[in-house]
């Protein structure tokens, strides 16, 4: 306790050193948990969008039909499937399943008026559908696909190129399974607004029992199986397990994660960001330490040599030195925890409306509208105590540097 004390007062007789030092890390720490909490909301509404409007938790179809879309090609017919029993019990035996849908996807020409537009037809079971993605929740106008209806259902910003309203005629050009072009035509029974920007543009839906019709598929095939879990921890996991089961076979697995190869690239980039941005204000901070530590030791160098005299050891003196230099950054920490705290409330009460700055539909971002943060208590600790192990460790050599001068010489203080 002695020890503590003489840095307590070491800390308070320099106040305007002290704090700005602490400053500097307090900077450091509310930087890194805000664009923290900011990334993991981020990410996290993405990837929701992701599940719950284009690729849920797992998809099983054909590696070549998956290679297809990688590459961004047409989506080939010739990469349907027909699904067996067996299939399906494996699927429904995950842990955590919820549910599944059968999904036939093909490129079409959507044409109306004088104007065509490619985009992804997405062929469904109605019944099974909704039980696997949202998209029929968020309807603005009109009715859902149904079976045995021609009509369609399109994204809000296809409906506003084409100034289409429900009710108005549509046209779908494609080629089918032999090569031919084919067309369907009817009417839009539906359009919807989700907030996944490239479903409101690309995407239409139609009944699957009228695109295999006209694609010239026989009845039940299709291109993907569509798996919803309980979690996405889960589903991870699974469709690892549910890979092996089907080992080398004609059919592959992939989770929602190497659909959107994309989101996860950002992802990856944006926490790399984040992490180098905490390192310059840490680098920053350490430097300062170094400096604080030197110039007490410059300023204190009679102190030191009375204290040596009076029979206190070097590893003491270090001691002093770099508990005065935790005390910085348990300041800076706290401080730095406490304003955080109220950033990241801030932002999960209010969030922040991205569309005010730019739109992420262009960066290929599945996601519109407000992000809200997330609270992640362990960052806080860690964070914490990161910055006062480092803040102790910056200081080390100028320590051991002061500590290490002869009592004599330094009362004499030459």
């Amino acid at each position: 306790m002695y020890l503590v004390r003489i840095a307590l007062r070491n800390l308070l007789r320099r106040k305007g050193r002290t704090f700005l030092i602490a400053g500097i890390l307090t900077l450091a720490v509310l930087l890194f948990l805000g664009l923290e909490s900011f990334m993991i909301g981020f990410m996290d509404v993405s990837f929701g969008n992701i599940i719950d409007f284009e690729t849920p938790h797992i998809e099983v179809g054909r590696e070549g039909y998956f290679e297809e879309v990688k590459k961004g090609r047409e989506l080939p017919l010739e990469e349907t499937f027909t699904p067996d029993e067996d299939l399906v019990g494996e699927i429904e035996a995950r842990e955590g399943f919820v549910a599944l849908t059968p999904i036939l996807d093909f490129s079409a020409d959507f044409i109306a008026g004088r104007y065509q537009f490619p985009v992804r037809v997405r062929a469904i079971d109605p019944e099974s559908f909704g039980n696997v993605f949202r998209n029929s929740e968020y309807l603005t106008g009109g009715e859902f696909v149904e079976s045995g209806d021609p009509g369609i259902v399109i994204g809000r910003e296809l409906a506003r190129f084409f100034n289409l309203e429900v009710g108005d005629f549509y046209t779908l050009r494609f080629q089918d399974i032999g090569g031919s072009f084919n067309t369907m035509q009817g009417e839009v029974r539906g359009i919807v607004n989700v907030p996944h920007p490239d479903m409101n543009l690309g995407t239409v839906f139609v009944a699957k029992d009228q695109a295999q019709e006209a694609l010239g598929l026989e009845e039940g095939k299709i291109s993907q199986i569509m798996v919803r879990m309980e979690s996405r921890d889960i589903s991870r996991e699974e469709a690892k397990n549910l890979s092996g089961i089907l080992g080398n076979g004609d059919l592959t697995v992939r989770s929602y994660r190497e659909a959107a190869e994309i989101l996860v690239h950002l992802e990856t980039w944006g926490f790399i960001e984040t992490y180098f941005i905490l390192a310059l204000f840490l680098l920053v901070g350490a430097i300062g330490i170094i400096s604080v530590v030197v110039l007490a030791a410059i300023e204190r160098v009679k102190e030191i040599g009375m204290m040596k005299a009076m029979g206190l050891k070097e590893s003491e003196i270090v001691r002093i030195f770099i508990l005065e230099a935790g005390g910085i950054g348990a300041v800076g920490g706290l401080l730095g925890c406490l304003l955080g705290a109220v950033a990241v409330f801030l932002m999960k009460t209010y969030g922040i409306d991205m569309e005010a700055f730019f739109d992420l539909g262009e960066f290929g971002v599945p996601m519109v509208g407000r992000i809200y943060g997330v609270w992640n208590l362990i960052s806080f600790f860690l964070i914490f105590v990161f910055v006062i192990f480092l803040s102790m460790v910056a200081s080390l050599i100028p320590s051991y540097w002061a500590a290490r001068k002869d009592p004599v010489v330094a009362i004499r203080d030459r």
